[in-house]
């Protein structure tokens, strides 16, 4: 399976670690680390600064779904490296992603479910 870690993820570790949440996401992201280091998920990034004129497209088009540029261009990025899920801690961007699932080609979820689903 692969996974494509928003970077509010990637910093969740290093947030104040006193709030419930921001603890359970950060727990979430060190076993999704860990499934990855034993090759049970792969994790995927693509750099921002080598576009494709299929991602900008891409891109402009859930844009237009009402996706923030910057969020757009993380999705079309990780649809573009054939991500099954792109994890964030971004509620607004759960939300809408829900709201577009069918126009997606992965799953945008918060880290604690796909470390819960590894865990079965």
């Amino acid at each position: 399976m692969r996974v494509y870690l928003d970077i509010c993820c990637s910093r969740r570790p290093f947030d104040d670690q006193r709030q419930p949440r921001i603890r359970e996401e950060a727990a979430a992201v060190a076993a999704i680390m860990a499934l990855a280091e034993t090759g049970e998920i792969e994790l995927v990034r693509s750099p921002a600064l080598s576009l494709v004129p299929e991602v900008e497209v891409r891109a402009a088009a859930l844009v237009a779904l009402g996706f923030p540029p910057l969020d757009a261009l993380h999705l079309a990025l990780a649809e573009q490296a054939a991500a099954a899920w792109f994890l964030t801690c971004d509620d607004r961007l759960t939300r809408l992603a829900a709201r577009h699932r069918e126009e997606l080609r992965l799953e945008v979820a918060l880290p604690q479910v796909v470390a819960w689903r590894s865990r079965r």
